[in-house]
């Protein structure tokens, strides 16, 4: 059955990584409507899992929603996506005036606009990160010859360092439970791996292709990010207890949801790009 499992998380990440690098390469319009179809079907998944506890979320606004919010992001900035968001707002309020109970309705409208924050809004940022301003005063070997492209494989390689540093290492030695009344797997020896691995691939990422990196920067980026994702991952675990649900769906083969897999990055990309933007600041022309 392990054997089996561990087949299908293959399988699924054979095929989906090369999607994620293919659109994160291109760029543009492309790698925005990928985030954005993303973040709808995070948004359905939110849906369904609030649905276990008989919240009604409005998912003919809640879905589309989200992706308007990441597509927002793409065409005017965080500026634009506030707009987006606040319309979005606007709208699950309407819709649940003519349809929901009067008992339902602050539950309903709260949990609508938290799934449309917590899958458009933060995935959002990574559509900022593909746009980053300015190129790097000191490239590495191979470039870069675009630093958004860069900047959002870097924190795509410390996410997934992370997530990996802190499953075999709590799996290994985990003994002190990190958040027992949320996630009894975590462990706080799994959180000290998951900052090693990131800051390993951070190291290593500036010696090979992130030259615009300094070696403290490096060091930041890969606590930071490994913070981020423990945070994002302890949420998500959170966000699935106090629902009832095991899985956000079935949607990735071995892995469960979009949210299951991907919830690290919802924190890792927003902390990472304030990171971008101030560490890189003094380094762009």
């Amino acid at each position: 059955m392990a054997f089996a499992k561990l087949a299908k998380r293959a399988a699924a990440g054979v095929v989906l990584i090369p999607i994620v690098l293919l659109v994160t390469y291109r760029g543009g319009l492309s790698f925005a409507c990928f985030v954005a179809l993303l973040a709808a079907l995070g948004a359905w998944e939110f849906q369904r899992m609030v649905r276990a506890r008989g919240i009604d979320v409005p998912g003919l606004v809640v879905m589309p929603g989200s992706a308007l919010v990441v597509l927002a992001f793409y065409v005017g900035g965080i500026g634009s996506a506030a707009i987006v968001l606040t319309a979005v707002l606007l709208a699950v309020m309407v819709e649940r005036l003519a349809r929901a109970g009067v008992g339902g309705f602050v539950t309903d409208v709260s949990v609508a606009v938290t799934a449309v924050f917590y899958t458009g809004w933060l995935l959002g940022f990574f559509v900022l990160l593909r746009q980053f301003p300015g190129a790097a005063v000191a490239p590495g070997p191979a470039g870069p010859p675009d630093l958004g492209r860069s900047l959002v494989l870097l924190v795509l390689i410390l996410a997934w360092s992370s997530d990996s540093g802190a499953y075999f290492v709590g799996s290994a030695v985990g003994r002190r439970k990190l958040m027992a009344r949320v996630s009894p797997s975590k462990t706080v020896e799994g959180a000290l791996g998951a900052a090693a691995a990131s800051v390993a691939a951070a190291l290593i990422s500036k010696w090979t292709y992130a030259g615009f990196l300094g070696t403290g920067q490096a060091v930041s980026a890969g606590v930071l990010v490994a913070a981020a994702c423990v945070v994002g991952d302890l949420v998500e675990s959170m966000l699935k207890r106090s629902t009832g649900v095991k899985d956000s769906s079935g949607l990735i083969p071995g892995h469960g949801g979009l949210l299951d897999r991907f919830d690290s990055l919802l924190f890792a990309g927003p902390v990472f790009y304030v990171f971008a933007r101030v560490a890189l600041s003094g380094a762009l022309r």
